[in-house]
């Protein structure tokens, strides 16, 4: 495939998936995308027998796109499936047909799926929920909440600073990739806030740029209030770590966790 057709996506990101590193390209408007190839490549599926699966299918081909993806050292134009149907992929797939050591977790997967199913349309119908149907209930319900809070503020950020997220192989994974809370954010900047006016009164130099300019760079975020969730006891580790650096002797260098409380 040509190289150059397609525009370079604006982000991406690398996650574990099975046991190895996997790459997902962000589509505007769409959420994240993951290579049909990589997925395959990973689980020892063939993949143009799934390819022709996925492209025939009449929901499946709904989810396929092709993007640029970085691929070793090149950028390549490779067909992508987006986050939201991979799931269903994966219930579509005979488990004879995946390497032995991912086989007893794709049939573990489609065998939870059945509940999951259960509980939708039994529900529907009227039928009693059993206690295991009722806890599914309440994940679905939990995630369509998250999923929710996404959209909202996706629509308050613009494409640069929106947050992504990726699914890995099960649904649970989207929790990764959610960004921290207002009140987690608000506590990061009110943190290398105090560090830096502290700094500045006990030796009369600033500092706060530095310290912003260095929690983006080695936390690998292009604003401090894109962090992932999943990144934010990192960052507090961070920020001890920063707090001994320039003010050893102060046990007030950081503010209390209080957004613990929200």
């Amino acid at each position: 495939m040509s190289d150059n057709n397609l525009p370079v996506p604006e982000r991406y990101t690398r996650f574990d998936f099975a046991g190895s590193e996997l790459i997902a390209v962000f589509r505007p408007e769409e959420g994240m995308a993951i290579p049909v190839r990589l997925v395959c490549e990973r689980l020892g599926l063939d993949l143009a027998n799934q390819s022709k699966r996925l492209r025939k299918h009449p929901v499946l081909r709904q989810g396929l796109r092709k993007d640029r993806v970085p691929i070793g050292e090149r950028m390549q134009e490779i067909v992508v499936i987006l986050h939201k149907y991979i799931p269903f992929w994966l219930a579509t797939i005979d488990p004879a047909q995946v390497d032995d050591q991912y086989r007893n977790a794709l049939i573990l997967y489609q065998t939870e799926l059945v509940d999951v199913l259960a509980t939708i349309y039994l529900r529907q119908s009227g039928q009693t929920a059993t206690p295991q149907q009722r806890q599914i209930v309440q994940l679905a319900e939990e995630i369509r909440m998250l999923l929710a809070a996404q959209r909202d503020q996706e629509e308050r950020l613009s494409a640069a600073e929106e947050r992504i997220t990726v699914v890995e192989a099960v649904i649970e994974d989207l929790r990764q990739y959610i960004p921290v809370t207002p009140a987690q954010a608000e506590y990061l900047l009110r943190a290398l806030k105090r560090i830096g006016a502290r700094y500045e009164r006990q030796h009369q130099r600033k500092i706060y740029d530095l310290l912003l300019a260095r929690f983006k760079a080695e936390l690998g975020v292009h604003r401090y209030d894109a962090l992932p969730s999943s990144a934010y006891e990192q960052a507090l580790q961070w920020l001890a770590d920063r707090a001994r650096e320039y003010l050893p002797d102060d046990d007030e260098a950081l503010p209390p966790l209080q957004e613990r409380l929200l």
